[in-house]
């Protein structure tokens, strides 16, 4: 289980969805704020300036897979990332 800190530092205050292949995630807070509904997702909009916790349960997978933007110009301009699981 991993808490991780998403926080959108666009210079032009753009959203971001902040998209995680193969592990579903739960929205914990939101500037600080705990979030009302925490739901199973697997992509979170992070408003411009926006500081957005979320939990992660790495349970039955083990091996690499990705995050990255869902907006497809700044997936292909690198805002990604690469994740190992291990067990």
């Amino acid at each position: 289980m991993e808490d991780w800190e998403l926080v959108n530092v666009d210079p032009d205050r753009m959203d971001h969805p902040f998209y995680l292949h193969v592990n579903p995630f739960q929205v914990i807070s939101r500037n600080g704020q705990p979030e009302p509904y925490r739901a199973w997702k697997d992509t979170v909009l992070v408003k411009g300036a926006e500081t957005v916790r979320i939990r992660i349960p790495f349970r039955d997978f083990v091996e690499k897979t990705v995050y990255h933007c869902h907006i497809l110009d700044h997936e292909d301009l690198g805002m990604m990332g690469n994740v190992e699981i291990e067990a």
